[in-house]
């Protein structure tokens, strides 16, 4: 299995349908998209009166490693009554199953059946990895490229096996149950089938959940009886898999309430192309996981370092040779990336550090930004307020 990343981005030329003045003045359309792939199917938002709509939502879902399947774009203009077609694109069932990134980044796809309009997206299959040295990096950039709508963007796959479960607790004078079990992940769930009256069920069932936060989200697995009280329970922190061999476990777990599961979960890394990308640029040695991506350099070219991230970010950098040590004081710590696809600038504020106080009570901090030239409320941005604290955490983005 793998997870198909797709990242709808814009769309350009559309046919304006919302026509005025009986057609004598060009009118304007609102538009939006409808994705399928993997047997999911994605709506995005209405973007109103345009004919050139920027959407930059990302959409994900497991598939699995077979030929032949589709991921299909179809754009609507929004009506009271019925919407109007705005055209369609298609991969024609081959977009790549062996991973990476499955169109250019930069690719305009024609719209078909329509007579005008271009569509701007990107595609990328990850792959689970058991890497656990890369899920820092991994989450950090996740944060740098995540869309400013749509849920959070995976770090992993869960993938759960239960082969079977024993010893589940029977009452006194009571018949053997008809036991099934369900899994869940924060709000993905599932349930395996239901096996025949006995205390030894065997279900021989897998199922994956795509997981946001590794060290945070739990696995909650409960074996019931049908129609029925539940038989145990187990409550697995996704945590205790990072430490172990292979990011997974594998054998029988003890089950709260009585009885005992054999079950495999193990996770995979999903590692995007702008963490390989850095890979591979720190060679086999790597590199510092706390540090964040856009300061990590390249080869130098003459008198300065220049940087250019897998999402547009340039840097000049001073050769480390030159490079000042981390400086006393008061500081900040900032992530910056631009993504050219979007084209955007996201701006990570994670902490502050050693800030001198103003009195003798303690300050309640914030931090603000602001892109010049101009001072304009579309160019500012502020964080939340931590209180009384010379050394604040943000991690706000």
């Amino acid at each position: 299995q793998r997870v198909l990343r797709v990242q709808l981005l814009e769309a350009a030329d559309l046919v304006a349908k919302d026509q005025r003045l009986g057609g004598l003045v060009r009118g304007r359309s609102d538009p939006y998209a409808e994705t399928r792939a993997g047997g999911s199917r994605f709506r995005s938002r209405v973007v109103r009166e345009e004919l050139n709509p920027r959407w930059n939502e990302s959409y994900e879902v497991i598939v699995d490693d077979v030929p032949g399947q589709d991921v299909e774009f179809d754009l609507f203009d929004k009506d009271i009554d019925k919407d109007d077609f705005l055209g369609r694109w298609g991969t024609g069932g081959d977009w790549g199953v062996s991973g990476g990134l499955i169109s250019p980044s930069l690719q305009w796809l024609p719209l078909q059946d329509v007579r005008s309009g271009r569509l701007h997206v990107r595609l990328e299959s990850l792959e689970p990895r058991p890497s656990p040295e890369l899920l820092d990096r991994v989450l950090h950039t996740n944060a740098l490229l995540q869309p400013q709508h749509g849920p959070e963007l995976s770090a992993a796959l869960l993938r759960v096996y239960l082969d079977r479960a024993a010893d589940l607790p029977l009452l006194k004078g009571s018949q053997p149950p008809s036991a099934f079990a369900s899994l869940a992940v924060g709000d993905a769930s599932f349930r395996t089938k239901s096996c025949p009256p006995c205390t030894e069920p065997v279900w021989d069932e897998g199922f994956s959940f795509l997981i946001r936060r590794p060290h945070l989200e739990t696995l909650e697995l409960q074996v019931r009886a049908e129609a029925g009280p539940a038989l145990g329970s187990l409550t697995l922190p996704l945590a205790r898999l990072l430490p172990r061999p292979g990011l997974g476990t594998d054998g029988w777990e003890p089950l709260a309430g009585g009885g005992r599961i054999l079950l495999r979960a193990q996770l995979g890394v999903l590692v995007p192309l702008e963490v390989e990308e850095g890979a591979a640029r720190r060679g086999p040695e790597g590199g510092d996981p706390e540090r964040p991506q856009e300061e990590e350099e390249e080869e130098p070219r003459g008198e300065e370092d220049e940087q250019r991230g897998a999402g547009g970010l340039r840097q000049r950098l001073v050769p480390a040779d030159r490079r000042p040590q981390p400086t006393q004081g008061p500081r900040v710590l900032l992530s910056l990336r631009f993504q050219r696809e979007q084209r955007r600038l996201v701006a990570i504020v994670h902490s502050c550090r050693d800030l001198r106080a103003a009195s003798k009570d303690l300050p309640d901090p914030y931090v603000s930004l602001v892109l010049l030239p101009e001072r304009s409320r579309a160019t500012k941005r502020k964080t939340g307020v931590q209180k009384r604290t010379l050394n604040p955490e943000f991690n706000e983005r």
